[in-house]
């Protein structure tokens, strides 16, 4: 029943063009360059350009065909060879890079027939049609959640996250951490209240690893601060969770509390699934 209501709002989202591809570019030590490539579309995506002087790493892809076709033709702009591409949560248009894929177990069995990836792609294709990047991998170099990658010259560290089917990444040259969901003035898609309780002990534990850089699939990079804020908002959520009588008074209670955020889309499916029963 979750992944239905994730499915059929998530698919309400989408709309029946890309949007304008933006891209901004930090630099590092050691010639590494972070390249965030923005879509523009309505679900905010993000996609992430690791450079080194070896070469290039892509993190994550996005859904509209416009969308993987322009980035497709920025990395091939940059002039260097990619390495390898992790794709954790969104893997779409795979094939348009022809690039070594790296995953998880849990992440590439999301992407297959009856995994949570393949049921929201087909969403996406009810809603927007051939416009969405339908292809995902059928395999993939797998990798394991603690283990150490090293691609283009880069470490890249497979860090557990709290929905058990993606993974997130840590980059130490950057003292970076990217993860799926999060967005300091953003609504996250929390569906249970144990999920809570380990996004909350995740992010904790980004403070202590001192990271100062966040990356997200939907939400522009952000500092160490961003953290902070999405724990107290975690942590107000999950007492409205425990305490409200139902998905309205709930809404309204985070809404009254967060009244500056952005992803009501996202509170929706939050409201819809703690209070399913």
């Amino acid at each position: 029943m979750m992944k239905k209501i994730f499915c059929a709002a998530l698919a309400v989202m989408l709309m029946a063009s890309a949007g304008f591809a933006a891209v901004n570019i930090n630099e590092f030590a050691d010639g590494v360059k972070l390249h965030s490539f923005s879509t523009g579309d309505n679900m905010n995506d993000y996609c992430y350009i690791v450079e080194s002087p070896e070469g290039l790493v892509m993190i994550e892809s996005t859904a509209y065909r416009p969308d993987v076709n322009a980035l497709n033709e920025y990395v091939k702009s940059i002039g260097k060879p990619v390495a390898g591409a992790l794709f954790s949560y969104h893997p779409n248009g795979y094939k348009t890079y022809g690039v070594k894929v790296y995953a998880t177990e849990p992440a590439l069995k999301s992407w297959q027939e009856g995994g949570s990836v393949w049921g929201l792609t087909q969403s996406f294709i009810q809603a927007a049609g051939d416009k969405v990047a339908e292809d995902l991998p059928e395999s993939a170099e797998i990798i394991a959640e603690g283990q150490t990658v090293k691609l283009a010259g880069i470490d890249f560290v497979i860090l557990h996250e709290s929905d058990g089917e993606g993974y997130g990444v840590a980059i130490p040259v950057m003292n970076a951490v990217y993860r799926h969901m999060m967005g300091s003035k953003t609504h996250n898609i929390l569906p249970a209240v144990p999920y809570i309780e380990a996004e909350i002990a995740e992010l904790k534990g980004y403070q202590d690893k001192g990271y100062t850089l966040i990356l997200t699939s939907h939400n522009a990079p952000e500092g160490k601060d961003a953290v902070a804020e999405k724990i107290a908002y975690l942590e107000k959520v999950l007492e409205l969770a425990k305490t409200c009588k139902d998905k309205d008074d709930f809404t309204a209670k985070v809404k009254d509390a967060f009244s500056d955020y952005n992803g009501e889309a996202y509170l929706g499916m939050s409201a819809g699934a703690l209070f399913s029963k």
